[in-house]
């Protein structure tokens, strides 16, 4: 093997395993970036394995190439040595002059490696040896000898000696006048080389080893380091009285993923407006995915300005507090309210309080991009008594557009993912089928029919339960359950629970104009000024009514 073929095979080996080690190490990123506290000091993880990779790398290719020269050593002494010997013994090989080519002979004995060497006539008979007692006698190839390659007019083979020494033979005929009179065989152990190339392995091997022991301490380092900063975050977090202009006077509420606050913002001239605002709790405030969720949820709801939609003020980061600054309601999720009156609520309180939701459902239904006039295709996907806040001002409105689906915002969504409250899925969801705006009519209806019965439709113990039965599971009409309503009320409801998306109401405007008609024919006067007395009078002294309401959080 030449030279050259020789670094071309190092170097296709160093890209083969650069290749693997890359792939290995895309690897390990993604494992390790599931785990809770990487993927909150991502940076540094991606530093230290970054360091890590091209030092390994590194490493390998000072190995291939520091192997290849002691390689190279061993071809470039036997070539010589044969090329040298096949030139200085020509003359006497002519006239089989032994003496004179044992002295030639006897200038290679000092060599390290040299295992033998040997002069050879045309008919393979061997006139001088290293080795005396070789002399004379028929020259016989090595054991299990194998071809390696010819440079040079040197042919290169491997084999073993009697003894089983490994060595690498150089064979170069000697001319005379352009005819072969003879050859040069010379053997060179390969014993050094091995025993150099195998603390080589053993080097590069160690310092793998070692580079990945400073890797799992570089790494536990910043284990301790982000327990230690996320625990200070924490400890401020708790305490922080004001987020920018806002100044928080008291927790509201609290889920997994988010505070809710009373606030107040302030501005320098002394202006004050009463808001609420939702703030990401700490352990989350480092998590891209869920901040990209978050601030979705505040961009797309900024674009709906509707009086039955909660508005947003502002949004963004200070201090590493991630907020949506939105308006306050006075008041309780229609959750809250069926709960503590234990019963439901009167058909002209339920009308109301629907067609004001399809207002404001309708209006996000057909919300036009303000610069291109493409339509947004928003569909909330979470319609529920508790994203249905009512103030004490008799005020209706939709909260929570965080995991809502329009065509302006890219989808968080996976294929296969389900997104919404089991309770209150549409069978498309269920099946985890395309959804449109007819998913939250659907939606909406469950709620209408809670509303009025005081239960819920859907009732599982396990999300796998509720994803097999509700493509599939009929629902009584309402007026099974509430033989004394409207027949045009039991029609409407049943008709926003059709499992066939194109039987249901098309639009949000659609089903509005038919609770409008059904008011009129059965003179129902019922307004916002007698919701809101409604909710003052069974609401405004106990319970959740003490607690002022804007948006829940999950």
């Amino acid at each position: 093997m030449s030279v050259a073929e020789i670094g071309t095979l190092t170097l296709v080996r160093v890209k083969e395993f650069s290749k693997v080690t890359l792939i290995r190490f895309t690897k390990i990123m993604n494992s390790l970036s599931k785990l809770r506290w990487i993927a909150h000091s991502r940076k540094g993880m991606v530093i230290s394995l970054a360091v890590w990779l091209v030092i390994n790398v590194a490493g390998y290719f000072v190995y291939q190439l520091t192997a290849k020269g002691f390689h190279d050593a061993l071809y470039r002494e036997g070539l010589s040595a044969a090329q040298s010997l096949a030139t200085k013994s020509g003359p006497f090989v002519l006239e089989k002059d032994a003496l004179a080519l044992s002295v030639e002979i006897k200038q290679f004995q000092d060599m390290e490696d040299l295992e033998f060497a040997a002069i050879i006539d045309h008919e393979d008979t061997i006139i001088t040896h290293t080795d005396t007692e070789m002399m004379d006698r028929k020259f016989e190839p090595l054991q299990d000898e194998r071809p390696i390659d010819t440079i040079d007019e040197t042919t290169v083979t491997g084999g073993f000696l009697a003894d089983k020494t490994e060595v690498v033979g150089f064979l170069r005929k000697i001319t005379f006048s352009g005819v072969e009179i003879g050859k040069v065989h010379l053997g060179l152990s390969t014993s050094r080389l091995n025993r150099t190339l195998n603390r080589l392995k053993w080097g590069y091997l160690s310092g793998v080893i070692l580079t990945t022991v400073m890797l799992v301490v570089v790494l536990f380092w910043l284990n301790r380091r982000v327990r230690a900063k996320s625990a200070k975050a924490r400890k401020d977090f708790d305490t922080m009285k004001r987020v920018g202009p806002y100044v928080l006077h008291r927790k509201v509420a609290r889920g997994g993923m988010a505070e809710l606050f009373l606030a107040d913002y302030v501005r320098e001239d002394g202006f004050r407006r009463k808001v609420a605002i939702k703030r990401i709790r700490p352990h989350l405030a480092e998590n891209p995915d869920f901040i990209k969720m978050f601030t979705r949820e505040a961009r797309l709801a900024a674009l709906l300005q509707h009086p039955n939609i909660v508005q947003i003020f502002d949004y963004g980061n200070i201090e590493r507090a991630y907020f949506i600054a939105m308006e306050y309601i006075d008041g309780m999720n229609l959750g809250e309210i069926l709960t503590t009156f234990g019963q439901g609520l009167p058909v002209d309180h339920t009308i109301f309080i629907m067609s004001e939701i399809c207002k404001g459902l309708d209006y996000s239904h057909t919300k036009r991009d303000d610069n291109t006039g493409e339509p947004l295709d928003i569909v909330h996907r979470d319609i529920s008594p508790q994203n249905m806040l009512i103030s004490y001002q008799g005020e209706v409105k939709i909260s929570d557009f965080g995991i809502s689906k329009a065509r302006s915002e890219p989808s968080l969504t996976q294929a296969g993912v389900i997104k919404g409250k089991m309770a209150y899925l549409s069978p498309e969801q269920a099946l985890g089928g395309p959804v449109d705006h007819r998913t939250d009519l659907y939606a909406l209806g469950l709620v209408f029919y809670e509303t009025l019965t005081g239960k819920r439709v859907y009732r599982f113990t396990s999300d796998i339960e509720a994803i097999r039965a509700i493509p599939k599971m009929e629902i009584d009409p309402l007026s099974h359950a509430m033989p004394e309503i409207p027949i045009e009320l039991n029609r409407i409801v049943m008709k926003c629970l059709e499992k066939e998306k194109d039987r249901r109401y098309q639009s949000a405007s659609a089903l509005y104009a038919d609770l409008g008609a059904m008011r009129r024919k059965m003179k129902i006067t019922f307004d916002a000024s007698d919701l809101g007395e409604f909710m003052n009078t069974n609401f405004g002294e106990r319970g959740p009514s003490t607690r002022p309401r804007s948006t829940p959080t999950k």
